[in-house]
């Protein structure tokens, strides 16, 4: 069986993991959740829309009280009842935010450069197209949010090595919906955490 996001409304992910991995299917199950050490919930009020994938990470957070659950969403919604950090983002501003991550990773020396060479292209093309995004304070002005919230998130999906992103029509349903999911996919693979046990 292969998870894919057959519907029009998931076309900019569709492209996205075709541009990614070469084919339209999900890097993940709901397994995951129990297992994250960090999960990332980019522009989804889960809670009401996705109502059992919640159901699995609240459990699994009231398991592991360790878990961070990161919200970044414009809107404060039910989902951020079970947030450690909600980044109220300005609306169309996430790949600034996640090509900020990338550059955040690579100076602090979080990159997995053994699967960046054996699983990945072109990773240095991209990596040299974040150094625009190597300001905290710029990033925080674009994006509206408080740079020392930025640099705990960053901080987070550094240090941790199970990290979960889930984002939905927030990053779909946008002009620029395929380029926010590849910003988001590239931090994982820059991290080689994609497809890990």
């Amino acid at each position: 069986n292969i998870d894919t996001n057959s519907r029009l409304c998931m076309s900019s992910s569709v492209a996205a993991y075709k541009r990614a991995f070469g084919a339209d299917a999900v890097p993940g199950c709901y397994e995951d959740y129990q297992q994250a050490d960090l999960l990332v919930l980019i522009g989804s009020n889960t809670a009401w829309c996705h109502p059992i994938i919640f159901q699995r990470i609240r459990d699994a957070k009231i398991a592991n009280p360790n878990i961070k659950v990161v919200v970044i969403d414009p809107r404060r919604t039910a989902t951020c009842d079970i947030a450690d950090l909600h980044l109220p983002i300005k609306i169309g501003t996430d790949t600034s935010l996640f090509n900020g991550l990338l550059h955040y990773l690579s100076r602090h020396d979080a990159l997995d450069k053994t699967y960046i060479q054996s699983s990945t292209e072109d990773f240095e093309q991209t990596l040299k197209a974040a150094e625009a995004y190597a300001e905290l304070e710029t990033i925080a002005e674009q994006c509206e949010l408080d740079s020392e919230d930025i640099e705990q998130f960053y901080q987070w999906f550094a240090e941790n090595k199970k990290v979960m992103s889930l984002y939905s029509q927030g990053v779909n349903q946008s002009s620029s919906g395929t380029d926010k999911a590849n910003s988001i996919i590239n931090c994982h693979l820059a991290t080689g955490t994609i497809g890990q046990a």
